[in-house]
């Protein structure tokens, strides 16, 4: 119980700062072109709740049509949704609104008569009038449909705060409510921009997924923390048939530095090494007083227990001392550690095809699981390595071609720029983000219950 506590208290968390990290590269660069944001949303509903922030500017007309009494009845502090065209100055103009709480106006009847009239597709005449009819009884891809809180109000126009924050109870992801994703007529809609534009957007969340590291190193190297320096490497054994014993290795070398570089700390080593896995290395190693060097090429895929180059060693001498970098050395050592680890990434997946052992998948439960282990383990330093090795992998994963994802919607924007501006019918674009989400759940379900059966038989998904 106390490991499943552990598990959810940290990797909650977790989920919901990389989502909102993505869910911000959205947002701002949506703002950035011009696009109407309705919501950002932590979790997926139901809402728990909402805050309404902004100001924005709507006008109301001779043919605005208030559905739930009449427009002088719109105070300050209500909660209205309206449905907005747009002026060809860029403004918006109120067509239909609805107080929310208000009750129903008699003349609903006749504005879905004069909708229907006014030019939407495949309606000649007004529907029969529903028993609790509201503005979502007005269906056209031609409006703004937006809600807030009234701001101000005067006879010609109304101020809304219409930009929702909200917290929703399944804390499993987030999202960025935009206006007209695949709706060129919206107002103010994402599929107005051009191509350059919607790529940016579509391709945002991936590229803050991939600065979140950056920035997350660079903030640990500014804190003042504890770090060993100094110290020697001194070998202790060499496993048989290993590289270590094929470069003439021996028991009581000390390693003194790597391809011309001394080691500054015994980390170094080891982030050498595994950095540099399947390529020779050249090792300045002192036996018995006399420097020495040898070459070495540590395995990508070493047995179990052995490491990449077959050697257990002790270290000497080494302190401990309190650190604090500056930024403009923190942020180019935040840059250096995101490369080794995508390095380290590349290589991992790499060896799924070079022989090796191959790739071990994780769902939700087994990323809390590992979630939980590390942080146990590591604290808030582990916390935040797991975070940012998420962090690499969302950066990935969403940008791949797959679809439901941002990947796979920046492929349709690629295809649509081959065909010189020809767009992919939204319908059979949203028929192909809908196969790959029902693919991709049942993936997820499959990788669950083996994490399921795993956690059952108590298989730490960390090995061991």
């Amino acid at each position: 119980m106390e490991t499943a506590i552990i598990a959810l208290a940290s990797f909650i968390p977790m989920l919901l700062l990389l989502v909102v990290v993505h869910e911000l590269g959205h947002f701002w660069s949506a703002k950035a072109f011009g696009v109407k944001v309705l919501e950002f949303g932590i979790g997926y509903p139901p809402r728990a709740f909402g805050i309404y922030t902004g100001r924005t500017e709507t006008l109301l007309s001779a043919d605005t049509v208030c559905l739930t009494g009449a427009l002088v009845d719109i105070r300050p502090g209500q909660v209205v949704r309206v449905l907005s065209g747009e002026t060809d100055d860029g403004e918006l103009v109120a067509q239909y609104v609805e107080i929310r709480g208000a009750g129903r106006s008699g003349s609903l009847l006749a504005a879905l008569g004069r909708f229907a009239g006014s030019g939407n597709k495949g309606q000649d005449a007004a529907p029969a009038q529903p028993t609790r009819a509201s503005l979502d009884d007005l269906q056209s891809d031609r409006y703004l449909r937006h809600e807030g809180r009234v701001r101000e109000v005067d006879g010609s126009r109304i101020v809304m705060a219409d930009m929702l924050y909200s917290l929703n109870w399944l804390p499993l992801g987030g999202f960025v409510r935009l206006s007209g994703e695949n709706n060129p007529e919206a107002p103010r809609s994402l599929a107005r921009r051009g191509i350059g534009q919607r790529a940016v957007v579509l391709a945002a969340g991936s590229a803050m997924n991939a600065l979140f590291p950056i920035v997350a190193f660079a903030v640990m190297f500014m804190i003042p923390h504890t770090e060993l320096t100094g110290g020697t490497v001194h070998i202790t054994a060499i496993a048989p048939d290993s590289p270590a014993q094929a470069a003439g290795l021996m028991p009581g070398d000390r390693v003194l530095g790597i391809d011309g570089r001394l080691l500054e700390t015994p980390d170094v080593l080891v982030r050498e090494v595994r950095l540099g896995a399947g390529d020779e290395m050249l090792w300045s190693i002192e036996r018995d007083g006399a420097p020495q060097q040898v070459r070495v090429t540590p395995r990508l895929n070493p047995p179990a227990g052995q490491g990449a180059t077959g050697i257990a060693f002790t270290v000497v001498d080494q302190q401990s001392e309190r650190r604090s970098e500056p930024p403009w050395t923190a942020i180019p050592m935040g840059v250096s550690r995101t490369g080794e680890m995508v390095t380290l990434i590349g290589r991992e997946v790499s060896g799924w095809f070079g022989g090796g052992r191959g790739p071990e998948f994780s769902g939700p439960i087994g990323i809390a699981q590992i979630t939980g282990e590390v942080t146990r383990q590591g604290g808030f330093q582990g916390w935040i390595v797991v975070a940012i090795l998420l962090s690499i992998n969302l950066a990935v994963l969403n940008i791949l071609p797959i679809p439901m994802l941002d990947g796979g919607r920046l492929l349709f924007v690629f295809i649509e720029w081959v065909r010189g501006g020809k767009r992919v019918p939204s319908e059979k674009e949203g028929l192909v983000h809908l196969i790959g989400f029902v693919a991709l759940l049942a993936l997820v379900i499959l990788i669950s219950a083996n994490d399921i059966i795993r956690l059952v038989r108590g298989i730490s998904p960390l090995g061991g």
